[in-house]
Order: structure tokens, then sequence, then C-alpha cells
């Protein structure tokens, strides 16, 4: 597999867990927002966070890798 793929796809990984997550505690607490955007699902704030801890994520796994 191509070395640039790969924190992409981790990248993706972390994004997917973390959509999930959010949609089952929106299930479990039945916690409504008003201000769905994207597929009558999510909102702003829910993808920019989800993006942000991403590439947090991400970028500490990446430094982690190279100090081993």
């Amino acid at each position: 597999m191509l070395p640039r793929l790969k924190p992409f796809l981790y990248g993706l990984g972390v994004f997917v867990i973390y959509i999930l997550l959010v949609l089952a505690l929106r299930q479990v607490t039945n916690h409504v927002p008003t201000d769905y955007e994207y597929f009558g699902l999510f909102s702003k704030k829910d993808i920019l966070l989800g993006l942000v801890l991403a590439i947090i994520l991400t970028f500490t796994h990446i430094q982690k890798k190279k100090l081993k």
C-alpha cells in the first residue's frame, strides 16, 4: 500500500467511527438538534468537530510511529 495513503485511511477511519458514535448517542439520548444540514442527520458542528478530531489523531499517530 502506498505510504501516503495510510494516514488518509487512518483519518477516514477515525472520522467514520466518530460519526457512528454521534449517531448512536443521538439514538440513545433522543437528542435531536434543530439545525440538520447534511443528509438530515448531522449539523455543521458535527462534521467540523469530526474533521478536527481526525486530523489531530492522525497527526499524533504519525508522530508516535516516527518515535518507534
